[in-house]
């Protein structure tokens, strides 16, 4: 077997090879798709495009709710005595919020009342309902990300 004859049947072999290993890599590719399309379409009916963040909420959200260890009867009032006081205090942090609305409500009937005595005119279009009003589109939301265009101090052409 000469050199030329062995170049050959290696390429052969090797194109042979390639093609088997293309062939199979093609169909490890399309095997690959099929699944993320099988996993897309499920997690589309569950609402999320991506399963990682199906995965995520799961892992986040839907936990079953922890039970309490066995307490024995001091340690049961002591915890149902914390939970009364929490609940006493939000409430108690409740109406000091529903006691600053009224207070506030009350200044804003107050300031209106006096406006009405201090200038009907001026009372009548405070009280002036106007329809059709949409948000200004012009108006920029506050960001803390930086401009796309940056400022150049070196730019004199302003």
């Amino acid at each position: 077997m000469s050199f030329g004859g062995l170049a050959t049947s290696i390429s052969t072999r090797a194109r042979v090879v390639l093609q088997r290993s293309t062939e199979a890599t093609v169909a490890a590719r399309a095997a690959r798709a099929a699944a993320k399309a099988k996993d897309r379409k499920e997690a589309a009916s569950r609402g999320s495009l991506n399963p990682r963040y199906e995965l995520m909420k799961n892992i986040l959200f839907y936990r079953e709710p922890r039970s309490l260890p066995a307490l024995n009867s001091e340690d049961m009032e002591r915890h149902l005595t914390i939970l009364r006081a929490q609940s006493i205090t939000k409430k108690a942090a409740s109406d000091r919020r529903k006691a600053e609305r009224n207070r506030k409500f009350a200044a804003m009937v107050s300031a209106y009342e006096a406006l009405e005595k201090a200038d009907p005119r001026l009372y009548e279009e405070a009280c002036k309902q106007e329809s059709n009003i949409t948000f200004p589109r012009q108006m920029r939301v506050p960001t803390e990300t930086p401009p796309i265009k940056i400022w150049d101090y070196l730019d004199n052409d302003k």
